[in-house]
């Protein structure tokens, strides 16, 4: 690529603008860069050869993949075609911001019209990244050599030269702004279906009945199945925030049901006449200080958890069925580093003025623990790891097996 890049800069026959010479060619290029990347992906996967056992969910190949999908939580691989949240709307404006997915960095800002973009953060003239230089009207300028890169990423001006090289690019991604979230595609670009966003009427965001609401963003120090693993789990509620969503062990212990629907996996708990700590009964506008409430979790491919709880309360019917869920996306920055985007939705206006300090005191709690198993994870390796699975684990190594399957199409397709 280099060479061409000389080649061409050198030559200077092609007097066309770069703008409209380098559509095709740029085009191109994209798609085989992407392509690619995710071949690049397979082939570390391919040298690390880290078997995962069946109780762990590990995919067994085919012929085609040349090894066993690594689904162990702290070093846990995760597909790139598909969707994941990248930001909230409202965090993309004309200031560039700079994230991460899937080991990637990423540039964001809209442009002018308002559109988001998102392409790799890195000057591909001598590796600045371009979150460090300055946004001109819809192009980013480097902030090195003032190269300048248009929305979808192609290098446009070189102030050093009349012509840019038609293959200078930087990748630019495929982006659906949905609700009140950015959703990144980090595969092949054509592969880039909207229709596979996770269904957001039915998760309570898009739903004209409920009321909506972002709450925040939190980075964890932890592999993305970790947190994944942790919000499609119930029954650490009752300890790791002891007395906050439940008293005794009233959800540890209750029994559940799993269920799957396509690549959704649901688990299902119904108590009766549960008493409710005060935390709950203040998120919950209670009355009273007991409930009937369905406990219903979904867990979508690694990438959206949705915990939904409708509540009655026994001694009070006339306040009827209440709804109070939490819609939360999970993002890997990195191999050990995840976004969870928090939202909330419910039945009526949460008035609560405590609302977002209670949740992040629990999310808190969740943090802590997890970045601690990842650190005692990095430190003794996996070999001085082993996992043990219980009954209350089957619906989240069915989950694990539902991921694996998708990394062993891509490396199957490559």
């Amino acid at each position: 690529m280099a060479d061409e890049i000389l080649r061409e800069t050198r030559d200077g026959a092609d007097e066309q603008p770069a703008a409209t010479r380098t559509d095709q060619v740029y085009r191109e290029y994209v798609r085989e860069y992407a392509r690619e990347e995710t071949r690049e992906d397979g082939r570390k996967r391919s040298a690390r050869s880290r078997s995962s056992s069946a109780a762990n969910g590990g995919a067994k190949g085919n012929g085609a993949s040349a090894h066993k999908i690594s689904m162990l939580p702290g070093t846990a691989e995760y597909p790139r075609n598909q969707w994941y949240v990248i930001a909230y709307s409202h965090e993309v404006t004309r200031e560039l911001l700079k994230r991460d997915c899937l080991g990637d960095p990423i540039l964001l800002y809209r442009t002018e019209g308002g559109r988001p973009v998102a392409m790799f953060d890195r000057c591909p003239h001598r590796g600045m990244p371009l979150s460090k230089g300055w946004l001109l009207g819809d192009r980013i300028q480097c902030g090195y050599h003032g190269f300048e890169y248009d929305a979808d990423g192609r290098c446009v001006v070189v102030p050093s030269q009349p012509v840019a090289p038609t293959i200078m690019c930087a990748r630019s991604y495929p982006l659906v702004e949905k609700w009140q979230w950015i959703w990144i595609w980090m595969g092949d670009p054509e592969q880039a279906d909207p229709a596979l966003i996770p269904d957001h009427e039915a998760a309570g965001l898009d739903n004209p009945k409920l009321f909506s609401e972002p709450y925040f963003m939190m980075e964890i120090s932890s592999n993305y199945l970790l947190m994944y693993e942790n919000l499609i789990d119930a029954t650490h509620v009752t300890y790791i925030h002891r007395g906050l969503f439940d008293q005794d062990d009233s959800v540890a212990a209750s029994p559940f049901r799993i269920e799957q629907d396509g690549q959704v996996v649901r688990w299902t708990r119904e108590m009766k006449n549960e008493a409710m700590p005060p935390t709950m009964r203040q998120h919950l506008g209670m009355k009273g200080d007991r409930v009937d409430r369905t406990l219903v979790i979904e867990g979508y491919t690694g990438n959206l958890v949705v915990v939904k709880i409708h509540f009655t309360e026994p001694d009070y019917p006339e306040t009827g069925e209440n709804v109070s869920d939490l819609v939360m996306a999970v993002t890997p920055a990195g191999p050990r580093v995840t976004y969870q985007f928090v939202n909330m939705v419910t039945s009526k206006p949460n008035l609560d003025p405590d609302r977002l300090r209670n949740l992040r005191v629990a999310f808190e709690q969740d943090r802590a623990a997890l970045e601690a198993i990842q650190h005692l994870f990095d430190t003794l390796g996996p070999e001085r790891c082993p996992e043990y699975s219980v009954k209350a684990d089957a619906g989240a190594l069915r989950a694990r097996r539902i991921i694996a399957q998708l990394i062993e199409r891509e490396q199957t397709a490559n």
